[in-house]
């Protein structure tokens, strides 16, 4: 009996070597963070989404305010809830051309039933309580009529959504004409404002607050606000980088207690630097508060890897490889075309050159652009050089921190807006901070070349409440506001319920398709319908459900809608469905099916409320949005394949 367990014990641990994993099945192999984050379908759109920020709240005021987010989310809840399930059904295979038309279809639907023919709003009429679960079974319906029909016909969905589409058009035009001679059907609020002589608003008090509730900023006052957001907001990003640390270095065998008092001193540090910089203004405060947490970033990150992590033994050698040099030099072309760009043309001039441009507008989208390419560039040669030297790596990651901080400087030398002298400065200066820190930590430790469960279990679990950490401390900061800020005279900012139902039905969605076996059926389907048929995959079935969920999400959007607008247009919708499917593929969904994400749909859709905001925020013609929105497709299509083709490259 010990023999067998020897020998168990022996193959176990042949199986988990690093030489057994690299000689053997590849899918066996470690990959490490920064590729298992690479080959995320929404990666590319998450990347878009902080650069269309970064450039809007440079050239605009309202994306630097809580209103300007509020109204962002907004824009993007309805538009996100259609992307999120519209981008389920593209991954299982499918599309359906009905989508937009259903969402005002159904909301047209409950509010016929709510109303009385005879001209008067009361008794004739059903109650909400009814109405919206009859309208929710028509959605149903709808769904059900969809994908019964591509499975039985095998017609493409193309096709038969098409012909639904027309019908719905149709229908909506035809029956609000004959049932109540007009194009538009409503009100909605006459339920509560008849509610006297009727007998009771039919449900609508309880409906409104569950459908068109609002969240108004200016009167939730917490002096504590600032507090939970420093203290939520550092805890998050100490716990990611603490998982990213997890995912890339090898574990001490025995931990080293050296190291855990620098680390408490680097966190120390980052609170005393946060705290300083949000009570000063002036430019002294910013040198003194920003150098304070650049020292803390880089004693937290040496002391957290000298307590944790195994040192490593070689290094590599300096070498100049072709392969590294033309993106480095790239990179620092790009960059110094920026500057010059920055030089050349004028900062204050707000004329149109041409078009929607004007000499202020070319200058930022050529300085961020190049700027970030070069950025880009940059980390793409560290990473190469990486591959053969890891000496080499830490030399270009200090090359690209110092590239930054002195276009901290010169960015800061340039503008006399204070949110760029002193908001994009310390950012940038902390960002450098950063990567001195990454480039000193590779140098020094042994990064993971196998395996290691118990580290990623721990990781995974460290990420996960760093996240809801950050989340916290940034929702706090957007939904309360402070005395101080009502004594300036912030402007009034309103949270609509529709951005929780958007947050609420992209979670459920993204934890159905990652996490549960239907979300497997999706993918599967959606990349070998017959394939998936054969290992027993119910392909018919799931197809079905899949267009009976963008129905109920039409459903929901056009409930929305109804309590929103109180009246609903017989054009209400027509047309959206591209946007949903521009949303999902900007999210990283592929066309072809069996490849995406419902994440990545619903920052497709934040990115397409940013450009619709962003344009008229930035003073430009709104009649070219769909211009940029058309850019902003295309770009985000060819981003994501090269990303990914470089990310499974790199496997």
């Amino acid at each position: 009996m010990s023999d067998v367990s020897t020998v168990d014990a022996s193959e176990q641990e042949a199986r988990q070597s690093p030489s057994a994993v690299a000689d053997g099945d590849e899918r066996l192999a470690y990959r490490g963070v920064f590729t298992r984050l690479l080959v995320r379908p929404e990666i590319g759109a998450t990347i878009a989404a902080m650069a269309i920020w970064v450039f809007f709240w440079a050239v605009s005021v309202p994306f630097g305010l809580a209103s300007g987010a509020a109204s962002v989310l907004d824009v993007a809840s309805t538009l996100g809830i259609m992307a999120v399930a519209v981008s389920m059904l593209m991954i299982g295979g499918e599309f359906d051309l009905s989508s937009g038309a259903a969402t005002g279809a159904l909301g047209m639907i409950t509010l016929l039933l709510v109303r009385d023919f005879t001209g008067e709003m009361g008794g004739a009429g059903f109650s909400l309580w009814i109405a919206l679960p009859i309208s929710f079974a028509f959605a149903i319906g709808l769904g059900w009529f969809n994908g019964t029909m591509v499975n039985r016909t095998s017609l493409p969905s193309f096709i038969v959504t098409l012909a639904s589409f027309f019908i719905l058009k149709g229908a909506k035009l035809g029956f609000s004409k004959l049932l109540v001679d007009q194009i538009q059907v409503g009100k909605m609020d006459d339920l509560a404002l008849n509610a006297d002589t009727r007998g009771g608003d039919k449900g609508y008090a309880f409906f409104q607050r569950l459908f068109a509730g609002e969240w108004v900023r200016n009167e939730h006052v917490w002096s504590g606000r600032d507090l939970l957001y420093t203290v939520a907001t550092l805890a998050g990003i100490c716990l990611i980088v603490l998982a990213v640390y997890e995912f890339r270095f090898a574990r001490r065998q025995q931990m080293n207690a050296g190291g855990v008092i620098p680390f408490i001193l680097g966190l120390a540090g980052l609170v005393a630097g946060q705290l300083y910089l949000h009570n000063t203004d002036d430019t002294t405060g910013n040198w003194i508060g920003s150098a304070i947490i650049a020292f803390s970033i880089l004693l937290t990150g040496f002391g957290l890897a000298l307590w944790r992590y195994e040192p490593l033994a070689d290094r590599g050698s300096f070498n100049l490889d072709p392969s590294w040099l033309k993106w480095f030099g790239a990179g620092v072309a790009a960059l110094v075309l920026s500057v010059i760009a920055a030089r050349a043309l004028d900062a204050d001039n707000s004329d149109n050159i041409y078009l929607l441009f004007t000499e202020q507008g070319i200058r930022a989208i050529l300085f961020i652009s190049l700027a970030a390419a070069g950025a880009v560039m940059l980390l793409m040669a560290a990473n190469i050089a990486g591959r053969s030297s890891q000496l080499m790596r830490s030399a270009l990651l200090f090359d690209a921190a110092v590239a930054t901080a002195l276009m901290a400087f010169f960015i800061r030398s340039q503008s006399a807006s204070p949110k760029f002298r002193s908001e994009v400065f310390s950012v940038m200066l902390v960002i450098a901070a950063v990567m001195v820190t990454w480039a000193a930590v590779t140098y020094i430790f042994r990064e993971r070349r196998e395996p290691d469960a118990q580290a990623d279990a721990f990781a995974q679990r460290v990420l996960l409440v760093g996240m809801l950490s950050v989340i916290v401390g940034v929702g706090t900061r957007l939904l309360f506001t402070v005395q101080n800020e009502i004594d300036n005279g912030i402007s009034r900012t309103v949270f609509s319920v529709r951005t929780l139902w958007f947050i609420l039905f992209a979670a459920v969605c993204t934890w159905v398709l990652g996490r549960t076996p239907f979300g497997s059926w999706v993918f599967a389907v959606g990349g070998n319908k017959d394939a998936a048929r054969q290992i027993g995959v119910p392909a018919g079935r799931t197809k079905t459900q899949l267009f009976m969920l963008v129905s109920v999400a039409a459903w929901l959007v056009g409930t929305l809608l109804a309590f929103r607008l109180n009246t609903i247009q017989a054009s209400t919708g027509d047309g959206e469905e591209f946007e949903y499917i521009i949303a999902a593929v900007v999210g990283g969904t592929a066309l072809t099916g069996g490849y995406g994400s419902t994440l990545g749909a619903a920052i497709g859709a934040v990115i397409m409320a940013m450009s619709f905001q962003g344009i008229p925020a930035s003073r430009w013609n709104s009649d070219w949005r769909f211009v940029f929105l058309g850019v902003i497709l295309l770009v985000a299509v060819i981003a994501n394949n090269f990303i990914r083709s470089k990310a499974e490259a790199s496997r």
